[in-house]
């Protein structure tokens, strides 16, 4: 029985909300009653060419009067021609027409409407937008000495309060287009199949619209933008490619194809969204990066299908450069744009055509690299010469259509126009190159790096060893080569009744040509010194060996010989004097070896005492060269050597290396102990 209180109050609540659901219905909506305000203004516009007469004094009170005739409401235009608004006025029987023109229409408010606006589309080249006589807008300059067309749409005022009558606005246009353009580009309206049209309805509406079409232009010229950071990014890597290996300048050539690339897409987009730059400065600099790209491209496919330009080759890149200027003759008016646009693809065309010629050559000789590079490079710049090639005859008025070739593709969710495509194909296989070229380098590195460590080894093979001291002698060598191997030797050899025979010598160069000279020479030093120890004979025969093989270059050297009294004799082939306890020996210079044939060579002798010792440097020593401040690009010098040489050989060469090693560095020290001492080796 308690539970009858409860069920009673569950009772009406459940009657309360059965009320509730039957009282609340659905939403209504109405098409006619809740439409939004906006109506499409495309249609038939009234026009007349040339510019209105000035509008009279009584026509409006003085501050309202913007001085047109035209742009008057109570005009009468009913014998005006009327015009499509969605073509320019050159497609509808004003072919090639410049200067001004007007457009009028009216538009009819509701009574109690919210404040409109009014949406244009694009009109070429510059326009003034009047409202019942009263100037509300302008975009660019009219007439202006630059022209330049904001291809978006905007927006202007129409009315800015509401009405408690019906009002019937009358709309005027009053354009103007430049005479650069009016051959092959029609003024007023321009449309094509992506832009939207004309409208006007309540302000917040037409906002909408209007970023709604400014979204869909934006998507327009997505492949654009996003072309041009994939290779700005691409090209970036390789530049940094360059500067690592600057020795390998297709890296170099290559990174300028693809940042011009970039920069040109980024540079159509910021003139299709931004209006910026003007048309004619656009045009410059669009001129420019395409004949940074031709003459890049033409560099690169020299380089890496090992090809000479020659004379003609050097004449076409002068034309590619010649061409950015040739595409804007029109400036001063010595021409129209159609023709400044032929003569500039007539300018690039040797070029092109130069390269295509040399990747067929090579291909059909067999070149895997030209075979691989042929077909992108065919289809990317063979489109973009064709593109050219119809835009200029469409600018001539020859083609009704020149964009056919840039008829966007469809790629859900966005389009691509082929251009884009064909250069992402053409950066596929271009990086697919540079992969397999950068492979196939680093295994010729490795293999060289194999030979020069190999090539170091027998080098240290050569350098005197413990074996080669001599009694009464103290000799200190130290030997650093610029690279892993060198062109400075030096043989320490003694002669079998106590005494000593020392060899210096320099070959011009470094790396491995000039180590297996060295080769050549120490052999050559190790075989006359089993027939004898006489300075002037050693070099005789070394100059005898190196007659004809030098190859341009030179080898400096110098015989010592040392007797177990002390006695030294010194002749020289164009080496650095030895030094005497700190002091310079005066030995007489020579010509380098191979040089000429039968040379003569002076020989110097000085009598030693125990305790001299006696200093031998290559040039690498006095040639160091300081690299940090402050004083950069200063030499070692004949006089910090000549002061250094007292010390130990390690000291001298730890000095002229921390200084700036250029060169090989060879140092070597021979202290005289006298006949009765023995010597060790460091």
């Amino acid at each position: 029985m308690r539970l009858c209180p409860h069920l009673r109050r569950l009772a009406v609540l459940s009657a309360l909300a059965l009320a509730g659901a039957v009282s609340f219905h659905a939403q209504s909506f109405d098409l006619d009653r809740d439409r939004e305000s906006l109506v499409s203004l495309d249609g038939l516009w009234r026009f007349h060419p040339g510019d209105s007469p000035p509008a009279s004094a009584s026509a409006n009170s003085p501050d309202a009067t913007p001085g047109f005739l035209w742009a008057e409401p109570n005009f009468d235009d009913s014998a005006w021609t009327l015009l499509k608004s969605d073509r320019s006025w050159s497609g509808q029987g004003y072919k090639d027409m410049s200067g001004y023109g007007w457009y009028r229409f009216t538009v009819h408010v509701p009574a109690g409407d919210a404040p409109t606006s009014l949406m244009l589309a694009p009109i070429v080249t510059s326009f003034q937008l009047f409202v019942d006589g009263h100037l509300v807008g302008i975009s660019g300059q009219m007439p202006t000495i630059v022209p330049n067309t904001r291809i978006s749409h905007q927006v202007f005022p129409l009315t800015q309060s509401a009405s408690s009558t019906a009002r019937t606005l009358h709309i005027a246009i009053r354009v103007w287009h430049s005479p650069i353009w009016a051959g092959y580009m029609g003024g007023g309206p321009y449309r094509d199949g992506y832009i939207g049209g004309n409208l006007a309805g309540d302000r917040s509406f037409v906002a909408i619209e209007e970023s709604h079409e400014q979204l869909a232009r934006n998507s327009r010229f997505v492949d654009y933008y996003a072309y041009s950071v994939a290779a700005g990014l691409v090209g970036l890597a390789i530049l940094c490619l360059f500067l690592i290996r600057h020795a390998e300048r297709e890296y170099l050539w290559f990174a300028l194809m693809l940042l011009s690339q970039a920069a040109d897409s980024a540079l159509n987009v910021s003139k299709e969204l931004y209006a910026f730059p003007p048309t004619p400065f656009f045009d410059l600099f669009d001129g420019m990066l395409a004949s940074l790209n031709i003459f890049a491209a033409f560099c690169f496919f020299s380089k890496v299908l090992n090809a000479r330009a020659g004379l003609l080759g050097r004449f076409f890149l002068a034309l590619v450069v010649l061409s950015p200027f040739a595409g804007v003759l029109y400036w001063p008016g010595w021409t129209s744009g159609g023709p400044s646009a032929i003569v500039q693809l007539i300018l690039l065309l040797p070029a092109a055509f130069w390269i295509f010629s040399l990747l067929g050559k090579r291909a059909l000789s067999g070149n895997l690299d030209a075979r691989l590079l042929l077909l992108p490079t065919l289809f990317d710049l063979g489109f973009y010469v064709a593109d050219n090639v119809v835009l200029a005859l469409g600018q001539l008025g020859l083609i009704k259509n020149p964009r056919i070739l840039d008829t966007p593709i469809s790629m859900p969710p966005f389009t691509m126009r082929p251009g884009i495509l064909l250069h992402l194909i053409f950066l596929l296989a271009m990086c697919v190159f540079l992969i397999l070229r950068f492979t196939r380098a680093r295994r010729q590195e490795v293999k060289l790096a194999g030979e020069l460590e190999a090539a170091r080894q027998v080098q240290l093979v050569l350098l005197p060893d413990q074996l080669d001291q001599c009694p009464g002698f103290l000799v200190d060598c130290v030997y650093r080569p610029a690279e892993q191997v060198g062109g400075d030797f030096f043989q320490q050899i003694g002669d079998g009744q106590g005494g000593m025979l020392v060899v210096l010598g320099d070959v011009s160069g470094k790396g491995l040509p000039a180590a297996m000279l060295v080769s050549v020479l120490v052999g050559a030093i190790r075989a006359e010194a089993a027939h004898g120890t006489d300075p002037m004979n050693m070099l005789r025969s070394l100059n005898d060996r190196m007659m004809g093989r030098s190859h341009g270059g030179f080898t400096t050297c110098l015989a010592a010989h040392i007797t177990a009294g002390g006695l030294l004799t010194v002749a020289n082939a164009g080496h650095l004097p030895p030094y005497l306890n700190g002091v310079e020996v005066a030995v007489p210079g020579a010509l380098p070896l191979g040089i000429i044939a039968h040379p003569e060579y002076e020989v110097t002798t000085v009598q030693l005492t125990p305790g001299d010792r006696l200093t031998f440097v290559s040039d690498g020593v006095v040639e160091a060269q300081a690299k940090y401040n402050p004083r950069p690009g200063e030499l070692f010098g004949f006089d910090l050597t000549r002061a250094l040489s007292v010390f130990p050989a390690h000291r001298i060469a730890d000095a002229a290396s921390g200084f700036g090693q250029t060169d090989d560095i060879t140092v070597v020290t021979v202290e005289f102990s006298g006949p009765s001492v023995s010597s060790t080796a460091s």
